[in-house]
Parts: C-alpha cells; structure tokens; sequence
C-alpha cells in the first residue's frame, strides 16, 4: 500500500510543478498586475496539497491505529499548514482585487484581516487546547471554526469574481470565468470529503485520499481558463491611450517597418489583434505575425512593455 501511495505522491508533485511553472510563464509573459499576486496563490496552494497529503493520507498509513492516537501528528502538520492558509488566502484577495481593478473598501479590508485574525486565532487555540486538556469540546468547535471559515471564505471570492465582476468586457469575461472555475472546483472537492466520510471510519488513509488528491487540482481549471483567455484577449491590461505627439517616428534604430510602426500605436492604444486587423483591413493572425517581428526587433515580451516602449520614443 504504501509503495502505491508513495507514487501517487511523486505524480501529483510532479502536477503540482507543472502548475507552477504554467502559472510562472504567466506572469512572466504578460507581467500584469494581478498575475503577480496570482503566481505566489497557486505556488502556495500546491505547497499546501503536499503537506496537507502527507498528513491526511500517509500519517495514518503509516502510523496504525485510533484516530485519537494520531492527533499528535495531524498538530504537527497543522503547524504548516494552518499558516499556509493564511498566506494563500491571502494572495487569493489580493489577486481578486487586482483582477477587478477598483479601490478596495477600507471596510472590507477590516472585515478580511478580523476573518483572518479569527483563523489563526481559532488554530492556536485548538492546538494549545489539545496539549493543556487533550481532546476536549473547544479542540472540536475551534476546528470546526477553522474550516468553516476555510469555506466562507472560498465561497465568497468565487461569489465576488461572479457578481461583482469589473466595468470592462475583457476583465468581467476573464472574473465571471474564474469564478465559475473555482466553483466547480470547490464543488466536486466538497462532495469528494462528504463522500469520503463514510469511508474514513474504515480507512483513514484510503478515505482521505480523494480529497488530499483533489487538493493538487483546484486550481487546474483556473490556470487552464487563464492560459486561453490571456492568448485570445491580451488587452486585458491595455494602458492609456498615448498622446498623439508620442515620439513614434524613430525607426532606424530598432528598424520597424511603417505597418510594424502602426501596429504599435494602435496596440498603445489597447487594441487586441482582431481589433488591430479590422482597422488595417488585414487578418488576426497578419497582426500576430506582425508582432512576433516587433518582439524581436524591441525585446519586449508583452503588449504592455510594448506600449511602455512606444511612450518612451525608444527607438520608435
């Protein structure tokens, strides 16, 4: 059993890398400001799946017996795993806020950090609870406080991303998907550990499997959105419009064709390539051409170092 759980393991860490990775390339390609902090979410909740499988899967694999008798190491655990919460929701609001591109009520900066005071309060108290009474009625309702503020607060970013997406097209599309992403996603993982609970009495390690596996893929259907939407809509962090005595006219040194040039101004402005097309009278994928060339003609990576460039007159 164990050398199977031990493989199982090894497969999802290796998930969990390519997660991270995917969500690097991410940032690292568009550099937008909300994919930033969404980088650090996704590497901290992969963080939290490793840790939170060797506890829920291998602890009671390995160590046979009473649930009772595996508090201990299921504390342990929870050392690492509590705090991992903290930070990955954390970085989960952080993101959201940068997503929908508004002012933050400074109320309901207040509300969050008393959630996330209360969370970690309700873990210290479990946990010096267990070892100053053992087990007792407070260990049980300061755990049942810590995951159920655990899925308040998922439900309400995925109520956020849906309701209450952004003014612009592009991003409100981007959110309201999001959202309904990780709804499904925290959906099939709560009827994972309700159906889970009946096979738990049995077998701790066989019933806590599915949920801990589950945990490794929440976030796939988020990244996978991501990577689609981010290729078809890369306007989603379009900059202002420049003034139209933006220095432009410099192409000697970069050597941009008049058409690359033009290109240029009209992605400065935020246009995306179907709209660049349209205004050129060429296709889609003429402009994506296009934009390869300008890419390493400047050395930019992105639209929005693109734009940044073409406001600065350097070499264009």
């Amino acid at each position: 059993m164990i050398p199977v759980l031990v493989v199982l393991y090894l497969l999802l860490a290796g998930l969990a890398a390519w997660g991270s990775r995917a969500s690097f390339r991410l940032r690292q390609r568009y550099g937008f400001p909300f994919l930033k902090t969404y980088h650090p979410f996704v590497l901290l909740s992969f963080a939290y799946a490793l840790v939170n499988f060797v506890g829920e899967v291998f602890v009671p694999a390995v160590f046979a017996g009473p649930s009772a008798a595996l508090v201990p190491a299921y504390m342990v655990i929870d050392l690492i795993t509590i705090p991992l919460l903290g930070l990955i929701f954390y970085f989960l609001y952080a993101w959201i806020t940068r997503l929908l591109n508004r002012k933050t009520p400074s109320g309901s900066k207040a509300v969050f950090a008393g959630v996330e005071t209360l969370f970690l309060a309700a873990f210290v108290i479990s946990f010096t609870s267990y070892f100053v009474r053992g087990i007792s009625s407070l260990t049980y309702a300061a755990v049942l406080i810590l995951n159920g503020i655990v899925l308040a607060l998922l439900v309400v970013s995925v109520l956020i991303l849906v309701f209450v997406p952004p003014a612009e097209a592009d991003r409100r599309r981007l959110a309201r998907g999001l959202g309904l992403a990780n709804g499904v996603s925290l959906a099939v993982l709560v009827a994972a550990i309700v159906v889970s609970r009946a096979i738990v009495v049995k077998d701790p390690a066989i019933g806590h499997l599915l949920p801990a596996g589950l945990t490794f893929l929440i976030n796939f259907p988020g990244l996978f959105l991501l990577q689609k939407t981010m290729k078809s809509v890369p306007s989603l962090q379009a900059p202002a419009p420049a003034a139209d005595n933006a220095p432009v006219e410099r192409t000697g040194d970069l050597g941009l064709t008049e058409r690359e040039q033009e290109i240029v101004r009209l992605v400065a402005q935020g246009l995306d390539n179907r709209e660049i097309g349209k205004k050129l009278f060429i296709s889609p994928k003429t402009v994506k051409n296009h934009m390869t060339g300008i890419y390493a003609k400047t050395g930019v990576r992105n639209r929005v170092q693109l734009a940044n460039l073409y406001r600065g007159g350097a070499g264009l």
